[in-house]
């Protein structure tokens, strides 16, 4: 049987949401074949060390599907299951800044002629840079990323580690957990993928930023045919104003 192992990092609690997304997206995954698991990381405030060591965890339970979840999104129950089963060793959903107007995390890729860079049979795209909340790696990719960054393993309580999500200043920019994990992905490990047609919602503790990349791309001029002079397809200024996010 497949596993996938949860790995949801917090300061205090998840919001009520998160918790409710992921009992509800159970009985769909389980009908799927898998079996699941959740490691937790709660009051570290480093959050790439938070991600490290339940990564660890899932790592020693021997998941093929690690899945990381920021614990203040909330999605539909379908949702979970088809990030899970995407094709790909690195896939992602994305999800609104807690702001208006609506803006998205992350940045894809487009041919030359703008249009973005997508599958035929899926439709999932082509990504530069993706946010971590909702993040599907697997085994395979794990272990390649090791092997291609043997600097950034440590030792924990005699256990091999990786900070997959190190952050900090990379050629005179500073990258966050988000962005730095993608970069190095990106270099030397492979292709990250974004699925688009996912129901992501954002919370505050008294907002719900509700949010669905798809069809915020069909509103854009020209659809999905946008031109790469559309504000979805510009990367962000000094490629850090995705990360950082506060738990």
């Amino acid at each position: 049987m497949k596993k996938v192992i949860f790995c949801l990092p917090t300061i205090t609690k998840p919001y009520r949401q998160c918790l409710d997304a992921i009992k509800a997206s159970l009985p769909l995954i389980e009908a799927a074949g898998w079996e699941h698991g959740l490691a937790s990381s709660i009051g570290c405030p480093y959050i790439s060390r938070a991600r490290a060591t339940m990564l660890r965890k899932a790592q020693d339970a021997h998941a093929d599907v690690i899945v990381f979840i920021d614990h203040d999104l909330s999605w539909k129950p379908r949702d979970l299951l088809t990030l899970i089963e995407t094709p790909g060793d690195v896939v992602a959903g994305t999800y609104r800044f807690k702001q208006e107007p609506e803006e998205y995390m992350g940045s894809v890729l487009t041919g030359p002629n703008g249009i973005p860079l997508t599958r035929d049979d899926d439709g999932a795209i082509l990504a530069h840079c993706v946010p971590a909340g909702f993040l599907k790696v697997t085994r395979e990719a794990v272990n390649r990323f090791m092997y291609h960054y043997p600097e950034l393993q440590y030792i924990e309580e005699g256990t091999l580690t990786v900070d997959l999500f190190n952050h900090g200043v990379h050629k005179g920019v500073w990258w966050g957990e988000d962005y730095a994990f993608s970069r190095n992905w990106n270099e030397k490990c492979g292709q990250i993928w974004l699925v688009p047609d996912l129901d992501l919602t954002h919370h505050t503790a008294d907002e719900a930023y509700v949010g669905n990349f798809h069809e915020y791309l069909l509103r854009q001029p020209g659809g999905m045919n946008a031109s790469p002079d559309a504000p979805v397809f510009k990367r962000p200024k000094g490629i850090d104003s995705l990360v950082c996010k506060p738990l």
